[in-house]
């Protein structure tokens, strides 16, 4: 597989070192350099492919002498025979599989194919690969996917020198993350060769052509293979060489792909969100397209329900759209395909790329569809109005028994009631929005048609001029600041962002913006004057019925708009008065059901928060992805370690990603004014430690909570000593196969995505995480902690005394 690969790549014209293959009985013929040391690698037949990729288990030895290669080629030949256990689980598959039932027919055929494959399997010649040594200044590996399962990233890992001492855990790494059309940046301490005083003093690092070449021929190599690629390069006097390129094993392209993207989003949900954010958002989403689907899609509805939980999702501590899930609902509607271009646009969505997760709809799916739709799109304008009486009452009711409630169970009641009860018939507004794209396109003018968009900012404008004219002490600004903060109170930045504190919740906050602004702005013209001036043609096309409808579509919205804010508000006011009666702000860092277990069976989160706490922290530092593909589940390493965005022009996408990086959202400021100090500190007693939580590499994913095993050197334990407990250890090599094997888990405190600890965890699918300075030093045999290979995590829960 190996020697294929880099016969393929050299047949297109790819930059391989020279190569020869021998059988164990050949003589090696080394005419074909003229070079005076060699690599002999492992070329064994089933190396490398997809179902056994177990590296490290067969011999590889470099910098070797002409008159020691053939004495070198014998030794990789008997790794060959010596890795019995690699051999019995490359031929597991094929003696696992024996049907009992089989009719006498098929059975015989079968036998027949089995002897004749293993005739095949006798006959075939196992081989060694000669390669040219070189001697690079830099080596790594560029894997074309995340191996963790992010498929928009390409990912490079780069050391000085021969690769095999970065695999080794004995060179410093640096690592870049390339989003094409996105950013690039560097994590790990390392001398960045994008610079002018770079060039004057070399060290570490990749200067823009070489990323670029490596990016590009990245790109080329997974082209030609149609698969993920593990691409194994060296850098020697400027010329990158390609020395092995290997399908990306650890992927399991069963799961779903998700795209997440965040456009619209950002602006009602921008920065790090908390989980409790999250959860109510998903739920929200979830229950408002369920509703949807059972207006529409009638008993069909069960067959798109696990769809609806997609509709959001988070990413690196962000919300996104799961932009995947809504092309498949816009795909069941009457003419999809004229319907999505005009949403994409109206929703700026930057990426225009259309993907779809399920099936085309049936003819008779997208009949009956399309009749509902051409009803609703006639009585939506009614049903908006319904819908904003409905709210108006049940916003009054639920906010006087909320005000009334002290009992934190009973505010949560209150909380899942209210949830229900508002959102039931919040699926109409999704219709109404996309009533107000259609007709706003047709229209095909620029006219600002919602006049409801401008009633906040007038209000803002009459709040300002009360406080120029009377001052912030007086009573006319106090009277007026109330009816502000009563209609329009919740809508800041952030606003549906459960933890955002907002001017309801500290009218301080208005105050402070309303001094800011009258130091800054000028007299303001008159709003009203403004917002309604209107040409006279304009006016006589309002008689139209597409104009009043995109008018009234639009208006709708804004109103829709308004009270979801409100809705938020709401819920935003109850968990802080259940954050007050038990643990402070410390609740937004759990999800519903978290929460709700707190309450009611007294579970103790405080790992879990002090977990959140950290990786929220660890977020704000990493770049902000606008779209980003995902194989099932996954999420960015936190990264601990320096890092570095590099902008330059070869790599730029949309903008300058620089000082993207370590900028926290506005509403941070917000949160840690008031009574949120007060909040913090609210359930908690003196002397209350913090768990403790470090970071590394996830390298290998799962979540895994055992007990560790610290080990300084393989003689001073057995193997059966790992069986299900987490491998601590500074770094590890392929002779610690069985060990891991055993194990449930590894901790190490050097390593990278190349070494031999990841390879071997990704492997044996045994949760790992790599590269936590000093925690050799920090952890001890018996201590109990939890790891999350998937985001690098390693949480104590208990130490031994």
């Amino acid at each position: 597989m190996k020697a294929r690969h880099l016969e393929i790549l050299k047949e297109q014209g790819f930059p391989v070192p020279k190569f020869i293959l021998v059988s164990e009985n050949e003589e090696a013929d080394l005419s074909f350099s003229e070079r005076d040391c060699f690599a002999v690698r492992s070329n064994f037949s089933t190396e490398d492919g997809g179902e056994h990729s177990f590296a490290g288990q067969f011999l590889t030895r470099l910098n070797v002498k002409r008159e020691k290669v053939q004495e070198a080629v014998q030794e990789v030949f008997a790794s060959y025979a010596g890795s019995l256990e690699y051999k019995e689980k490359a031929n597991r598959g094929k003696e696992e599989y024996c049907p009992t039932k089989r009719e006498k027919g098929e059975q015989e055929k079968e036998e027949q194919q089995e002897k004749a494959e293993q005739k095949k399997l006798e006959s075939s010649i196992e081989t060694v690969l000669i390669q040219e040594m070189l001697f690079p200044e830099k080596s790594g590996v560029l894997f074309t996917k995340n191996p963790k399962g992010i498929l928009s990233e390409m990912v490079v890992v780069l050391g000085q020198g021969l690769g095999d001492k970065v695999v080794e855990d004995q060179e410093n790494v640096l690592t870049y993350h390339y989003f094409p059309g996105e950013c690039l940046y560097q994590e790990g301490q390392g001398q960045s060769c994008l610079s002018e005083q770079a060039q004057e003093s070399p060290g570490l690092g990749l200067d823009e052509e070489e990323l670029k070449t490596l990016f590009t021929l990245g790109e080329r190599i997974e082209r030609l293979f149609q698969k993920p690629m593990d691409i194994e390069f060296a850098i020697e006097k400027g010329k990158v060489y390609i020395l092995q390129a290997r399908e990306i094993t650890t992927l399991d392209m069963h799961l779903p792909v998700r795209i997440l993207d965040n456009s619209n989003i950002s602006e009602s949900f921008p920065g790090i969100c908390l989980p409790l954010s999250e959860s109510f958002a998903g739920e929200m989403y979830s229950g408002i397209f369920t509703s949807l689907g059972r207006r529409f899609l009638g008993k069909k509805v069960s067959s798109y329900e696990e769809l609806f939980q997609r509709m959001v999702g988070g990413f690196s501590g962000r919300m996104y759209y799961e932009i995947s899930s809504w092309y498949d609902i816009l795909r069941l509607l009457p003419f999809s395909r004229k319907i999505i271009p005009v949403w994409q646009g109206m929703l700026g969505v930057s990426n225009e790329e259309i993907s779809f997760s399920k099936k085309r709809p049936s003819f008779f799916l997208k009949c009956r569809i399309a009749l509902l739709f051409c009803y609703y799109f006639f009585v939506s304008q009614r049903k908006m109005k319904e819908l904003d009486s409905f709210f108006q009452e049940r916003y009054a009711s639920y906010s006087k028994k909320m005000d009334a409630e002290e009992d934190a169970k009973a505010l949560y009641r209150i909380f899942l009631e209210m949830k229900e009860d508002l959102l039931r018939e919040w699926d109409i507004t999704l219709i109404n929005d996309m009533v107000s794209f259609i007709s706003t396109h047709l229209y095909g003018k620029k006219t600002a048609f919602s006049l409801e968009t401008m009633k906040p900012v007038r209000a803002l404008s009459a709040l300002k001029t009360v406080a120029r004219k009377y001052g912030l002490d007086s009573e006319e600004y106090r009277r007026e600041k109330q009816s502000y903060i009563s209609t329009y109170g919740d809508r800041i930045v952030g606003e549906l962002k459960l933890e955002t504190r907002t001017y309801r919740t500290n009218e301080e906050l208005l105050d402070r913006w309303i001094l800011d602004s009258l130091e800054t702005d000028s007299v303001e013209k008159d709003c009203e004057e403004t917002s309604c001036s209107g040409k006279a043609s304009e006016l006589k096309q309002r008689k139209s019925f597409l104009y009043r409808l995109a008018e009234s579509s639009c208006n709708n919205r804004e109103i829709s708009r308004l009270h979801r804010t409100r809705c938020f508000g709401l819920m935003r006011r109850i968990v802080d008065k259940i954050g007050e009666k038990t643990i402070g702000f410390d609740v937004y860092y759990l999800s519903l059901n978290e929460l709700k277990e707190l309450l009611f069976s007294g579970k103790d989160f405080s790992l879990k928060i002090a977990r959140e706490k950290e990786l929220r922290k660890a977020y704000e530092r990493l770049p902000v992805l606008s779209r980003v593909k995902l194989l099932g589940k996954v999420d960015r390493d936190p990264l601990a370690g320096e890092i570095r965005v590099l902008s330059y022009e070869s790599f730029k996408g949309k903008g300058d990603i620089e000082g993207q990086i370590g900028t926290p959202g506005k509403e941070e400021g917000n949160r840690k004014a008031g009574r949120i100090g007060q909040m913090e500190n609210a359930g908690k007693e003196d002397g209350d430690s913090t768990p403790r939580v470090f970071f590394g590499r996830g390298v290998s994913k799962g979540i895994f909570r055992g007990e560790v095993l610290k080990i300084k050197s393989l003689q001073e334990v057995r193997a059966t000593e790992a069986k299900g407990k987490i491998l601590l250890s500074y770094s590890t090599d392929p002779g610690w196969f069985p060990y891991l094997n055993m194990a449930g888990g590894l901790i190490t405190e050097r390593g990278s995505l190349l070494s031999h600890s990841a390879i071997l965890a990704r492997e044996l699918e045994k949760p790992a995480v790599v590269n936590i300075p000093n925690i050799m030093e920090e952890l001890q045999s018996g201590d109990i902690v939890e790891i999350d290979g998937d985001l690098g995590i390693c949480s104590v829960i208990k130490q031994k005394e």
